[in-house]
């Protein structure tokens, strides 16, 4: 994720094109994942090209003459420092992988050099995962005007910004409206018209330009009376340069994006059976105990479908971690499945 972002940041949409080996990451990648689908039964289909480069690689770009000075301001030590420490846990990590015994010192390593090299790539991917902080209302930038009045009807508009205000998220927020729902004392079925926020980046690839990355909030429906009301909220977060410095663009995409879904959510509402590209129809049923309980619902039909996505600048469901990203959570971006469970038995 660290590295996708920073050479995200720098190069913008040739990112994939940062050198590699003989090659390039988009070129060394390409086969992997071609290979990888000849065996497609086997595991989970992925296919960020992320997912298919080594710790050794990943080492490499950080250290490469041509972008060590994107990476530099995230490491407190001189670029020789900071890749012997990363190449010792990558020694470390291989004897692991390989059923290869380590020493008790070999582990004490690892967490030294962490604490030394890692913390601070944490920090950044907090910053980038967990932005929360709403942008005053009386903020006098141009992005901000511009963006704050995108929306209408189903659609709305707000704007966050990390603590250090290097990324700035447009949170679109989505009123899933109820097209059909039937409801008995503890049971309801119902049909809500849903936001597929993957859909964005097929329809306007010249987003993809600049967004760092694009997710979507689970929807947690309420029973209101005998409604039912509930919020998808999608994000795109962009670095603020990229977002001052083609502010024009940006909107004007974003504009379309709030009018189409409000054309097609008015469609659905006349004919339940329509589909349009950004806006379906999915079901959702809830239940309860007895009448004084509260409702569960199983929304799974609404899920992303971060599996069968190819753009690497989805990532799925957004989840928010104050601290400890990549201890606390339990899916990462790219992957179709979680990577543990709190209620999962350990395997040994």
């Amino acid at each position: 994720m660290f590295v996708y972002v920073i050479l995200k940041q720098h190069l913008g949409k040739d990112w994939d094109l940062a050198s590699l080996g003989e090659g390039s990451i988009r070129s060394e990648t390409r086969k992997r994942i071609n290979d990888a689908k000849k065996y497609g039964y086997l595991g989970y289909e992925v296919s960020s090209p992320m997912l298919f480069l080594s710790g050794g690689e990943l080492t490499a770009l950080i250290g490469h003459d041509a972008y060590w000075k994107y990476f530099a301001r995230y490491f407190k030590a001189s670029k020789e420092i900071v890749l012997s420490k990363l190449l010792e846990i990558g020694t470390v990590r291989n004897a692991l992988a390989h059923f290869r015994p380590v020493k008790e010192d070999d582990i004490d390593l690892i967490k030294q050099n962490t604490r030394h090299i890692l913390l601070s790539i944490e920090d950044c991917l907090v910053q980038l995962t967990s932005i929360t902080d709403i942008v005053p209302t009386n903020s006098a930038e141009r992005w901000y005007s511009e963006l704050k009045s995108i929306g209408a009807g189903f659609a709305s508009t707000v704007l966050m910004s990390s603590k250090d205000e290097n990324w700035i998220r447009a949170s679109l927020r989505y009123e899933m409206p109820t097209l059909r729902m039937s409801m008995r004392d503890t049971y309801l079925n119902a049909t809500v018209a849903n936001l597929r926020a993957h859909r964005i980046l097929l329809k306007w690839p010249d987003l993809k330009d600049w967004v760092i990355y694009l997710s979507e909030s689970k929807p947690h429906p309420e029973i209101q009376g005998t409604g039912m009301s509930a919020v998808k909220a999608v994000s795109l977060v962009f670095a603020r340069s990229d977002l001052v410095e083609s502010l024009d663009a940006i909107v004007g995409i974003l504009r379309q994006i709030a009018l189409q879904v409000e054309s097609e959510t008015q469609l659905l509402q006349t004919d339940n059976l329509a589909r349009g590209d950004l806006v379906d129809s999915q079901s959702l049923t809830g239940s309860r105990k007895d009448e004084d309980a509260r409702w569960s619902f199983n929304t799974g039909k609404l899920d992303p479908p971060v599996g069968l996505v190819d753009d690497v600048e989805y990532w799925g469901q957004r989840y928010h971690f104050g601290t400890g990203f990549v201890a606390s959570t339990t899916t990462y971006p790219w992957m179709p499945a979680t990577v543990s469970n709190d209620d999962d038995d350990i395997p040994f």
